[in-house]
């Protein structure tokens, strides 16, 4: 049987305390353990947590890493909180989508040229030599060829803004519907050449009226099965149905929004993008030092404020075992420890919390003093400058240097180093410089809730955890789970989505009330 349980939070020595306060106060994180079975055979890189790759940062200062582990097996509640992404069959989905894009690229050029080439087929006929009669064209004809072209630009310029642009996600399922018309516009190819066929080209159809009336049909055919297009795919998404309530796994972070008729996987692919543009960024390195440093809250699994280390006395080595009762002892006893820790944690996040609000307004004072430090040569004080003149990078610099170690010191305190490099910070400070914004436009990228978007557009990967088919249409009562796989950015992140139909609005009309008012006069009134 395999065991997890916590790590330990609180050491008894006082000497351990001081020194792990004294390390808090510089400003570096501790470990997390990783979440193991009762392995006898002891890891001490296991038990530092989750690689989280951070740029290598010069300006700032080395982290001192606490484990708080000594003993040779140690257990931990904290599991690893990077998911691991499910294997799929990556050149199966590759080719499928470039089949999807081949094919539905093939329909739209056959329905584009397909009127204007059963007007041109006869014509071309009656050159070659086919024994086709001559096909005349008068003032009424040039008029529906006129009314052809137009239609044709027409589909030409609804083609390009329904179906030309960028894949917003790749799929795990059949776009059920866009498959549907899909086939739908087959079909109209199909049955409409077939006709033609049989009527236009085996009895050699020699009116002109008649073959471009032919063609003006199969445009209004596409024109009407695009404007359904539309209505199904774009439309019907637009009206609100649903509420979806969206809560953030690691934290708790919650928002509500709404959504229209669609499914499940376009709901998940509709629900990422509201998180990506509305959630408040997810930090996991501030995650990972509540969970191992001297603040216990906002956990991923399990609090680690009780926890048990395992000696191997007897020498054992792989052989040493636990069993179901001595399991279930170290269970109860763990959550006994848990109880009362809530005052420890108020304490510490108060604490936590003047310390970042401390270090901010140092920050704030020491970066208004150096911007105003900085004088904009303009041609009204070009000879009252009383420095050399420089350009906005070398003035950057200068700046730099004087709010370095503040903010370093900030960003080592909510932990966000890893997002905010040297050379990202001397380029946005040359920005602001430049374009003479003040010191809190420059400070507002350290203070968002949300973290600096990158400079590429990348791709993430997410899966859909539900217990029906992606491709089914979402419905009252509807939950499904969306994890991420990424390594760096939201790692181990996991969004539970669950849907709700409004309500049915029952209105009635009342009759406002009279504005006519009486005094009810008593004699103890004071009037």
């Amino acid at each position: 049987m395999s065991l997890v349980s916590e790590s330990s939070g609180r050491r008894s020595s006082s000497h351990r305390n001081l020194r792990m306060i004294r390390n808090l106060s510089r400003g570096c994180a501790g470990s997390v353990d990783v979440g193991t079975s009762f392995i006898p055979s002891f890891s001490a890189a296991a038990s530092e947590g989750m690689k989280l790759t951070a740029d290598d940062d010069n300006w700032a200062e080395n982290t001192t890493v606490i484990t708080g582990t000594t003993s040779e097996h140690s257990y931990s509640g904290l599991a690893e909180r990077a998911l691991v992404a499910p294997v799929g069959r990556v050149v199966a989905r590759r080719c499928s989508r470039i089949f999807w894009l081949f094919s539905a690229s093939l329909i739209s050029f056959v329905a584009l040229i397909s009127p204007s080439f059963m007007v041109v087929l006869p014509i071309i006929l009656y050159q070659v030599g086919f024994g086709w009669p001559e096909v005349l064209c008068g003032a009424d004809c040039q008029g529906l060829m006129l009314n052809l072209a137009v239609k044709t630009m027409l589909l030409l310029g609804a083609l390009w803004a329904m179906y030309f642009r960028h894949a917003s996600a790749d799929m795990p399922r059949l776009f059920f519907h866009r498959t549907a018309l899909t086939l739908l516009a087959l079909f109209i190819l199909f049955a409409f050449w077939l006709f033609y066929s049989v009527r236009i080209l085996f009895e050699k159809e020699s009116s002109c009226n008649v073959i471009i009336g032919f063609a003006l049909s199969l445009l209004d055919a596409m024109l009407y099965l695009h404007y359904i297009t539309v209505i199904v795919l774009e439309l019907r998404a637009l009206k609100p149905e649903f509420i979806v309530s969206v809560v953030r796994d690691p934290d708790g972070e919650s928002r509500t929004f709404s959504l229209g008729l669609m499914s499940i996987q376009e709901a998940a692919v509709h629900v990422l993008r509201m998180y990506y543009s509305t959630f408040p960024s997810y930090n996991p390195y501030m995650d990972k030092s509540f969970n191992g440093g001297s603040m216990h809250f906002r956990s991923g699994a399990s609090q680690p404020t009780g926890g048990f280390k395992m000696y191997d006395i007897e020498g054992l080595g792989n052989e040493c075992t636990i069993t179901e009762v001595n399991a279930r002892a170290i269970m109860e006893a763990a959550a006994k420890r848990r109880v009362g820790g809530h005052n420890e944690r108020y304490h510490e996040i108060i604490e936590w919390e003047r310390r970042v609000q401390k270090r901010k307004y140092r920050l704030i004072s020491t970066t208004e003093e150096a911007f105003a430090s900085v004088q904009s040569v303009t041609a009204n004080n070009q000879n009252k400058i009383f420095g050399e003149p420089m350009e906005a990078l070398g003035a950057a610099q200068a700046v730099f240097s004087a709010i370095a170690r503040p903010l370093n010191k900030y960003l080592k305190l909510t932990r966000q180093q890893p997002r905010h490099t040297a050379d990202q910070v001397v380029a946005h400070l040359a920005r602001c410089l430049s374009l003479r914004f003040t010191a809190a436009t420059f400070l507002q990228r350290f203070f968002s809730s949300k973290f600096p978007f990158p400079e590429h557009v990348r791709e993430t990967k997410w899966s859909i955890v539900c217990n029906v088919q992606a491709s089914a249409g979402i419905r009252h009562g509807t939950v499904f789970v969306l994890r991420c796989h990424e390594r760096d950015d939201d790692a181990g992140v996991q969004l539970l989505c669950s849907l709700h139909s409004f309500p049915f609005f029952n209105l009635t009309e009342q009759q406002s009330l009279t504005s006519k008012f009486a005094l009810k006069i008593t004699p103890e009134s004071n009037v």
